[in-house]
């Protein structure tokens, strides 16, 4: 099990990400995925499989929050092996490649995002049953190596529930055992983690958080800020 370094956040998921699962981190833009899943590889110690479809992996962003916490920022990028995929086609080889790629020595498997280039051709052909496929081979590198998967993933609005909604969320839902909600608050910088569903834990637990130079911290909710997020 890893820590997402926030102690209340391991706390809503029950200990922390927990190994031989799929995780899904959903959200609108600029609400922490990426940063979440940085902050959990980098203090996993070990290497991570980091794919990133929407070229949100920032070295930079990566070697601030590893020297903000006292760690060698060189030796943190060196442990994240880097993926890019630059469409739907290319994306189910590279995660197919993980296959043989990731091994006991790694720590965490890291999808950012899953559904960006899915997005952009599921308007032209059926990939629901691709998405699927993929999913059901990171599951099994999750369970073989008994080691998390996170699986970022994107919003969209849907008209007739009248809300935003994960996209492929039934594909999705039906195999991530975790899912956990980042949600942008009106108070300046501050977010909340918002527990969808889980394997032993009840659903609609949340807590606050704030992005910081150190990546994701803790955030203590005033009275005064829980009254401005209810008017």
């Amino acid at each position: 099990m890893l820590s997402t370094g926030v102690k209340s956040l391991d706390e809503l998921l029950g200990g922390g990400v927990v190994g031989g699962v799929l995780t899904q981190i959903y959200g609108s833009f600029a609400t922490g995925k990426t940063t979440l899943a940085l902050q959990i590889g980098l203090l996993s110690g070990k290497k991570v499989a980091y794919v990133d479809t929407e070229g949100g992996f920032s070295p930079e962003r990566l070697s601030q929050m590893a020297g903000a916490r006292g760690l060698n920022p060189e030796e943190a990028l060196q442990r994240f092996i880097l993926f890019t995929p630059g469409d739907f086609k290319e994306q189910r080889r590279v995660i197919g490649s993980l296959k043989k790629v990731v091994d006991k020595t790694f720590s965490l498997v890291v999808v950012d995002s899953l559904t960006a280039h899915y997005r952009a051709e599921e308007r032209r052909r059926n990939l629901a049953n691709e998405l699927a496929k993929q999913l059901q081979v990171l599951l099994w590198i999750a369970r073989k190596n008994d080691i998390p998967v996170l699986v970022i993933n994107q919003v969209h609005f849907d008209s007739r529930a009248g809300r935003m909604k994960p996209v492929a969320e039934h594909t999705l839902n039906y195999r991530t055992k975790d899912i956990l909600r980042l949600d942008r608050l009106s108070t300046p910088g501050l977010r909340v983690a918002v527990l969808e569903r889980h394997r032993f834990k009840p659903e609609g637990g949340m807590v606050f958080f704030r992005i910081t130079e150190r990546g994701i911290e803790e955030a203590i909710e005033t009275k005064q800020e829980k009254g401005k997020e209810n008017i």
